[in-house]
């Protein structure tokens, strides 16, 4: 009997400090940012971030997200430092030239990397008329790039040296994605390197065509974009970045069941404006989005940047990477 009411007295004990605990967590969590302000691009990469809002991914993390569209990860992240942003889509070139400048940011999910099998979707697009093959013919021509001295300036700039030509020879042009298209067709511009699913619009056009796969053949298995906090955001709010990584990769898990399938599409031409049929021309996607970072692979795309001169100091792309994102 005695022995009886010692477990249950310790019961009590347990369900009462567990209670405690939980109210002391919930207590912390309260103190933590649950609404969100993230800047992205809206591009295909970022399907899962809008799965995990439509679905109420996000919501049942008891967070509730605000997205800001911008032209490129370049950018987002000076918002991102200036308080305007809580988290910011960015491409992998732009965080590690903020990390060389001195900005505390890390690197708190995985976006969108180079599938295994199968094509990337970003590419370079020309006119067919003007044949334009092959970097050694892009002397004097213009390319756009969505912002210079991003992820996709480099891997241009890459390609072409890659394929005969001169990067230094090549008009680089800032030009949004969803603009692209008509800068090309109206001869402002004679190439464009595009991202899904601005490209696959392009490639339904006739008098236009794909020429170039620069992130495949110049690394296969890149690392293209991640998401990117503070590193005193992350201090302040280490519960929010868990329940955000937690939420995306629900995110993340939508999109790797839907891939090419209606919900999919429907979910795309909800935030790029883009109709579904135009959408549903795009090739089938090879993988579902990565589900963690290639930390080696950002150490190959800073070896990059340093022969293409974007690097002055050393950057340690082991730390660049929070728990959250591996």
């Amino acid at each position: 009997m005695k022995r009886s009411i010692a477990f249950s007295a310790l019961g009590r004990m347990l369900a009462f400090a567990a209670i405690i605990i939980s109210l002391g967590t919930s207590s912390v969590w309260a103190q933590e940012k649950t609404k969100l302000r993230i800047s992205i691009i809206p591009i295909v990469d970022v399907a899962p971030l809008f799965a995990a809002i439509q679905e109420g991914y996000f919501r049942a993390e008891g967070l509730e997200i605000d997205t800001a569209p911008v032209m490129g990860g370049a950018v987002g992240v000076p918002g991102l430092v200036a308080g305007a942003y809580d988290i910011v889509f960015t491409n992998v070139v732009s965080t590690i030239l903020a990390k060389q400048q001195g900005i505390p940011i890390k690197i708190i999910a995985p976006a969108s990397s180079v599938p295994e099998t199968g094509p990337a979707g970003a590419g370079i697009i020309t006119r067919k008329a003007d044949g334009l093959k092959a970097g050694s013919d892009f002397a004097g021509k213009s390319l756009a790039v969505n912002t210079q001295n991003n992820i996709i300036w480099l891997y241009a700039r890459a390609w072409i040296k890659k394929t005969g030509g001169d990067p230094s020879k090549v008009i680089f042009r800032e030009v949004p994605f969803p603009q692209m298209l008509d800068a090309l067709r109206s001869r402002q511009i004679d190439a464009a390197f595009a991202v899904p699913p601005f490209v696959h619009a392009g490639l339904a056009d006739p008098l236009l065509e794909l020429v170039a796969r620069p992130y495949e053949e110049v690394q296969p298995r890149l690392a293209v974009a991640q998401y990117v906090a503070t590193e005193e955001f992350i201090v302040k709010n280490p519960g929010t970045v868990k329940r955000f990584s937690s939420g995306l990769h629900k995110g993340i898990e939508w999109v790797a069941k839907h891939l090419n399938k209606p919900e999919y599409y429907r979910l795309l031409s909800g935030y790029t404006r883009m109709s579904i049929e135009l959408l549903t021309r795009m090739p089938p996607g090879a993988e579902s989005p990565p589900r963690a970072v290639d930390v080696q692979s950002i150490a190959k795309t800073i070896a990059l940047m340093k022969e293409h001169g974007l690097m002055r100091t050393e950057v340690d792309h082991e730390a660049l990477v929070h728990s959250t994102a591996r």
